[in-house]
């Protein structure tokens, strides 16, 4: 099941829209890819000048020592000759470049075998950061 919690009077925003959708499209791709029982949930609110965005599973978790790493360009979680799920390993890298030219953040919450979750936050009024290309 894919399924969503949205909080009610939301802000209106500034950014890339484009961009956003990419990012969060990327991660209900990933949520789906990795989880075979279970569902998906996508929340997102704001408070405090900043939306708060998250994409929880119930899929198969990472590791701590991949969560370290999952933003990196090319790392996957699962980089075994016998990984199932295909991939470049970039996807997780761009949203987090994405994110951070709109001035957010990006993190995973994951525990291994039970559910991941991955949020982001913009600021309400998002503005290319100096030097960002």
């Amino acid at each position: 099941d894919l399924t969503h919690e949205v909080q009610g009077n939301l802000p209106m925003g500034h950014g890339d829209e484009q961009r956003i959708t990419q990012v969060l499209m990327n991660l209900v791709g990933n949520a789906i890819k990795f989880t075979e029982e279970g569902g998906i949930v996508v929340k997102a609110g704001a408070a405090n000048g900043s939306f708060q965005i998250s994409v929880k599973d119930s899929g198969i978790g990472i590791s701590e020592a991949d969560q370290r790493r999952i933003f990196e360009e090319f790392h996957q979680a699962d980089d075994s000759d016998t990984r199932t799920q295909g991939g470049t390993g970039l996807g997780l890298a761009i949203a987090k470049r994405m994110v951070q030219m709109h001035g957010g953040d990006i993190w995973v919450e994951s525990k291994p075998g039970r559910a991941t979750t991955v949020s982001f936050s913009l600021p309400v009024r998002a503005e290319a950061r100096k030097g960002a290309a």
